[in-house]
């Protein structure tokens, strides 16, 4: 599989949009010389013609926004902001860039329209994260009524869990990556002809499964293991050396046949040690890592059968 730079995704550029049946229409109708016009004519009647005909280009393929009444308040939104609001809750912070990469095509100009519409009725928040000797990046999240509204009008699983705000702040440009990781999984999946149905991120987890360790702590100790052996089969996770190892991103997904499936995802740095990168890949989670990474990854692995591929992204 080819690498996918997450590092820089500058440097990974768009697309061209093919042109739209509305561009083209006028292309064709351009004044030129020698067809009853001039293509210097810039009189007043002429711009007040043309006026009407460039708004009109400038919204073609852009859908219209629609009213969603969610708690007494009205909001319109357009389903590119729709989609942004639930991928933003589910990943809990995203740089903005990224956002544009893969709810945008690519396109800035029709984020930076669609955020701020949405930050003026108060369902996201953003904000600018430094890093030394790198360039600051910005990441948008949803807020507390954000998560109200994406629950209600983003289309999403009853049981998918939303966030706001930002939390850990000293591991947000980690967990801004998820996002990278997230789409690069789903994508994979697509291929094979599944879909992916819910994302679970560590926080849930944590959540979830202390509570219950805490209510099997007077077990006995054969009971106690037996019991969370079963907890993380519940969960779609493994028990190694006596502890569930929890991934970063846990994708929930239906398979081509139909059968509902997990896949557990892990961003490692070369700041983890390698005993702990070799228990993450022994909890058989797939491995991801920055370019800049994954050479150190890789040789920590290296000889240990765990896994077969670091996936640089």
């Amino acid at each position: 599989m080819g690498r996918w730079d997450i590092s820089d995704p500058a440097r990974q550029p768009a697309s061209p949009a093919a042109p739209s049946a509305q561009e083209d229409r006028q292309e064709a109708v351009e004044p030129s010389l020698g067809r009853g016009g001039s293509a210097t004519d810039t009189s007043a009647k002429a711009l007040e013609r043309e006026a009407p005909n460039i708004a009109e280009r400038d919204q073609a393929g852009i859908p219209r926004r629609s009213k969603y009444e969610v708690r007494d308040q009205t909001y319109s939104l357009r389903p590119s902001e729709l989609k942004a609001m639930a991928d933003i809750g589910r990943l809990r912070a995203i740089d903005v860039r990224d956002l544009a990469r893969f709810v945008y095509a690519g396109s800035e100009t029709r984020m930076r329209s669609d955020l701020e519409h949405l930050r003026k009725q108060g369902l996201i928040e953003e904000r600018d994260i430094y890093r030394a000797h790198q360039p600051a990046r910005k990441l948008v999240t949803l807020t507390a009524t954000g998560v109200q509204v994406a629950r209600q009008t983003g289309g999403l699983p009853r049981e998918q869990r939303l966030y706001h705000g930002i939390v850990k702040p000293r591991e947000l440009h980690h967990d801004a990556d998820l996002y990278k990781v997230y789409q690069k999984a789903a994508a994979e999946i697509r291929r094979k002809g599944g879909e992916p149905l819910r994302v679970h991120l560590d926080f849930e987890f944590k959540e979830s499964i202390n509570r219950a360790k805490e209510s099997a702590r007077a077990l006995p100790k054969d009971m106690r293991e037996r019991w969370l052996a079963a907890l993380a089969s519940e969960h779609g996770l493994s028990v190694e050396g006596g502890r569930i190892h929890l991934p970063d991103v846990q994708i929930e997904y239906q398979t081509r046949e139909g059968k509902i499936e997990r896949e557990n995802l892990e961003l490692l740095s070369r700041n983890y040690r390698e005993q702990g990168i070799r228990g993450k890949a022994a909890a058989g989670f797939k491995i991801y890592a920055r370019v800049g990474d994954s050479g150190r990854v890789r040789r920590a692995l290296r000889d240990t059968g765990f896994v077969r591929e670091v996936l640089a992204i």
